[in-house]
């Protein structure tokens, strides 16, 4: 109840509960977002407060934009941008691959959508006209690719010829690439019957092996699955010969050593069938490559469309020629392969079992002598490796019984990793994985069974698994999160961090603390522009996530660009530092509880902007200060705020972010007042899990404001409307001038040819024809001038009214409202002791 009356009070100074704070630029589509490298081509950009923008900013620098503009005319002296619409040119020297691209405007960087960059020689086009119908079917070379778009409840068709046991890959990019359909592909003959149909193979995405039953035409349709359609269904499809890589075995190998890897898939070049593996009823070809796993352990920076703990595995990217590239583990143990026969294999730890859930409810089981007071730490990799399962493992103590057989006493169980989403509900970005991880400490020498399954039942010669049994290698990786704050738990959407003159940004950081490391976690930021700061963050002890605030001064110069979030901490007696990779949600949706469809994935780039708006409204705490509090204490913590004077009603304040607190207190300062003092129960309750530590957390102040986007822009089309306004007096004389000179022209003409007719004799009729061509010459020459005039006044009018348009959708667009905002304090420290003893 308490946490519902929060909500309400909360509600109350938003009107109508929305959550849509100050606004943000975000980039919904980029049309074509596929470009072959060597090329230019013209581009459309759709989104949401793409405000003024100027340009286009891609992760290479290589890649650059130009605003598509008008050309100067008899109204407009100066070229004109068109909106949303720019020249993007690649050059030849940029590898193909994934890129991300932001959009550059009045608010700074918008967030981020995939840009493909295909290799030059490629075969790619764009979908021309109607191709709903098998009889309108586009045609589709082998080995070329198509961009299209999917109508709502509609199919798309594309056609290709093939001879009798051709053998096709049919892969759409959609999911992968931001799109919002989930695609449904299938191939049909000339007679219509479908020979074969996929959905869901990468992720959402569809992929078809086609092999052509006899000589002729065939037919591809795709659609979505959930009849929805429009610009944000975009699709590319390829008809390919190959080659494809399914998977690689082992998933990992050691670093720093040479191993052979087995390359699964079809196509592949010197790749064998000898060994009958088959996926989904469709041949496997395998070719082994022996590679050198480089010694540094790290995650790739390429794009990745896999949820962010997947992404985040650390890997190495392999291609076979002709081929995407695959990623391949860094094993964290010397690597084992599972004995397919055993049914309790035998295994010397540390070891990494690289097995496979070979068919629907595999289960295997592995046996591990450990001694006394030794912790053996298991960590299983399958979901994290994009394979369909949900892991579980557990942990049995082998024994003897009198007769001599073998029996089980259960240990230990592990389902899915810690999950990230925090007790209040409020965040969306999906940071958790199905797989597990978990340690035991053997009480006696003896032999354990590890037994493992999958609880999805699935199970393929794909369905792969890493099993780590090792000794602890504590470890940590981070996250940086950037979604739109919210106060209740509905919408979820993503947001880019936009600093306002005075004001402040957070960034969600996110630790996977790794083998039960518990070291303190420093988190600064580096590369900030002048005029912005940003105090540490600390996550200590087992605490896996806080808030970095980045603030602007007053007087901070507006500024667009990549920062850097990392983290400090000492292991062992090694100093490490890692970065934190940004992740973000990639489409705004309605939750309704269910956190765990919102697609979330990991940027190329950290970004920030620094925009010239004022923020309405700064909140501190009076004293900075370690605070102190035991266990069942409570804390006042006394708030003074800085005020823009633009700030309408009260402002709520609540302690954003204490880890393991479901409900936070909060504080209310009304309109006109600076100060206020927030309560701090340190009670363990039900929903709020505390014990003794050092915790930091950042005070959330939500309210409203008097606000005006980029009013600049109303002005400047205000002005722009009245100069075009004030050219009408004169374009409308200059017509009435042409008119009257045509009129006196015309009489002259008429004049000349009376006195040519009228004429006494040929001699005087001769001179008179002279006078008259030059009559009609004059007459015709007024004429054109007067048409003119009288054109120029109509191309005056129609561009009178779209600066009128233009003028008034600016005043509407920049009118003055009432805008919910939310900001931020830097962290607080607080120190929980023990609780005093009675």
């Amino acid at each position: 109840m308490k946490r519902f009356l929060i909500a309400l009070a909360l509600l109350s100074v938003v009107p109508g509960g929305l959550m849509a704070f100050m606004p943000y630029s975000d980039l919904l589509t980029v049309s074509p977002a596929l470009v072959k490298a060597g090329d230019t081509v013209e581009v459309t950009v759709t989104g949401k407060d793409l405000e003024s923008l100027t340009g286009l900013r891609f992760s290479n620098p290589k890649i650059t934009a130009a605003p598509v503009v008008t050309p100067a005319d008899d109204f407009f002296p100066k070229p004109r941008p068109v909106e949303g619409k720019f020249t993007v040119t690649v050059p030849a020297e940029v590898p193909a691959g994934v890129y991300e691209v932001r959009t550059v405007g009045f608010l700074g960087l918008s967030t981020a959508r995939p840009f493909v960059v295909f290799p030059s020689g490629s075969a790619e086009s764009l979908e021309q006209g109607d191709h709903s119908t098998p009889e309108t079917a586009l045609p589709l070379a082998a080995g070329a690719g198509a961009l299209g778009t999917l109508d709502g409840g509609r199919f798309d068709w594309y056609r290709f010829e093939a001879k009798k046991g051709e053998r096709f890959f049919l892969k759409v990019t959609a999911e992968r690439l931001d799109a919002k359909g989930d695609v449904l592909l299938a191939v049909a003959d000339a007679a219509g019957s479908e020979l074969e149909s996929s959905r869901h193979h990468f992720g959402r995405d569809p992929f078809i092996d086609f092999t052509a039953p006899a000589d002729g035409a065939y037919f591809v349709s795709l659609c979505d699955s959930l009849y929805g359609g429009g610009r944000e269904y975009f699709y590319h499809l390829r008809l390919g010969r190959g080659p494809h890589v399914d998977f690689v075995f082992p998933p990992a190998g050691e670093p720093g050593k040479k191993r052979s890897f087995t390359f699964f898939g079809r196509g592949l070049p010197g790749g064998s069938l000898g060994d009958d593996w088959a996926l989904k009823g469709k041949p496997l070809e395998t070719l082994s490559v022996a590679l050198d796993v480089p010694a540094e352990v790290a995650v790739p920076r390429s794009f990745s469309p896999n949820i962010p703990r997947e992404a985040m595995v650390p890997s190495f990217e392999h291609a076979l020629p002709g081929a995407d590239p695959v990623r391949i583990g860094f094993a964290t143990a010397p690597v084992v392969e599972e004995e397919k026969a055993s049914q309790l294999q035998t295994v010397t730890w540390p070891a990494e079992v690289a097995g496979r859930f070979d068919e629907p409810g595999d289960v295997d089981a592995f046996r591990v002598a450990v001694k006394k007071g030794e912790t053996c730490w298991i960590e299983v990799t399958s979901h994290r490796l994009g394979v369909g399962s949900d892991p579980v493992v557990t942990i049995e103590k082998i024994t003897k019984d009198a007769a001599g057989a073998e029996t089980f006493t259960a240990v230990a169980e592990g389902d899915d990793l810690p999950t990230f989403y925090a007790p209040d509900s409020l965040d969306d970005l999906n940071a958790d994985s199905l797989d597990p991880a978990l340690s035991f400490t053997a009480d006696a020498d003896g032999d354990y069974r590890i037994t493992l399954l999958n609880q999805t039942g699935g199970g393929s010669v794909a369905h792969l698994y890493r099993l780590a049994i090792r000794k602890a290698l504590p470890d940590f990786q981070l996250i940086a999160g950037t979604e739109l704050a919210k106060t209740i738990n509905n919408d979820a959407f993503p947001w880019v961090p936009v600093l306002r003159r005075g004001g402040s940004a957070i960034y969600r950081i996110i630790a996977f603390r790794r083998d039960g490391f518990e070291g303190d976690i420093t988190i600064t930021a580096n590369g900030l522009p002048p005029g912005v700061t940003a105090d540490p963050l600390v996550l200590s002890g087992k605490t896996s996530q806080g808030f970095l605030t980045v603030r602007a001064a007053p007087d901070a110069a507006e500024w667009r660009g990549t920062v850097v979030l990392s983290g400090k901490a000492k292991i062992g007696e090694a100093e490490v530092m890692r970065e934190a990779r940004s992740a973000s949600i990639v489409w705004g949706k309605r939750v309704f509880g269910n956190q765990a469809q919102v697609r979330s994935r990991l940027d190329l780039e950290t970004v920030l902007s620094v925009v010239s708006e004022n923020e309405p409204t700064r909140v501190d705490l009076k004293e900075n200060k370690v605070w102190t509090v035991p266990v069942g204490g409570t804390l006042e913590f006394p708030i003074k705020t800085t005020e823009s004077g633009t700030r309408t009603g009260s402002l709520v304040i609540n302690a954003h972010g204490f880890p393991g607190l479901r409900t936070p207190p909060t504080v209310s300062i009304n309109e006109g007042q600076t100060e206020g003092v927030l309560k701090f129960d340190f009670k363990p309750t039900g929903a709020f899990a505390l014990v003794p530590g050092r915790y930091q957390f950042v005070l959330q102040a939500v309210g409203n404001t008097k606000y005006r986007l980029n009013p600049a822009a109303a002005e400047a089309a205000k002005q722009e409307s009245d100069r075009i306004k004030a050219m009408k007096p004169a374009l409308a004389d200059a017509v009435a001038k042409a008119k009257t000179a045509l009129t006196e022209t015309e009489k002259e003409l008429a004049a000349v040819k009376q006195r040519e007719a009228s004429a006494a004799d040929d001699a005087a009729r001769a001179t008179l024809k002279g006078e008259t061509a030059a009559a009609q010459t004059k007459s015709d020459a007024a004429k054109k001038a007067s048409q003119e005039a009288e054109a120029k006044l109509a191309a005056h009018a129609k561009a009178e009214d779209a600066a009128t348009k233009a003028a008034a959708d600016a005043e509407t667009r920049t009118k003055e409202r009432s805008q919910p905002f939310a900001t931020y304090s830097m962290p607080i420290t607080v120190e929980v002791t023990e609780a005093p003893k009675k």
